[in-house]
């Protein structure tokens, strides 16, 4: 996989342009991680800094809005690092701009109840590999040693 700079999204939303609008506007709002840090209306464009003090994480996220009709708005997403790091994969990011999408369609829906952020899945057991390794070469596994003595 080639080496990258940013991952995008998109997505439809019902809702007008104009709904759209003021509602990303107020993602920040309620969303403490998400902060608004310009607006360019010539292009139709935001931009927000995604941050997660826990990961020490930060993204920027750009959004455009491209109305469709006047019923459906387009929604593209694109995210990159702040320092403009290279990355083969990146799933934080991933998770970021999900959490993003997640977070506009639950404004534009009004209740803070749709938003739902995306968590990453523990590993509560051993691969397999570990576990064969256990087995085969049980001097680096003492609890091992210690139950079949």
């Amino acid at each position: 996989m080639p080496r990258q700079t940013f991952l995008s999204r998109e997505s439809f939303v019902d809702a007008t342009e104009k709904q759209t609008r003021e509602t990303l506007s107020s993602i920040p709002a309620y969303v403490s991680h998400i902060v608004l840090v310009s607006e360019n209306p010539v292009i139709e464009s935001y931009r927000f800094t995604y941050d997660k003090a826990d990961k020490k994480l930060q993204y920027i996220i750009d959004v455009r809005i491209l109305p469709l009709n006047d019923q459906y708005t387009r929604i593209s997403l694109h995210a990159s690092h702040t320092n403009g790091h290279a990355f083969y994969e990146d799933a934080d990011m991933g998770f970021a701009l999900h959490d993003f999408e997640s977070a506009i369609h639950a404004a534009l829906k009004g209740d803070l109840a749709y938003y739902k952020p995306a968590g990453q899945k523990v590993q509560d057991q051993p691969s397999f590999l570990v576990k064969w390794a256990a087995i085969l070469f049980p001097s680096l596994n003492p609890s091992l040693k210690k139950r079949l003595s």
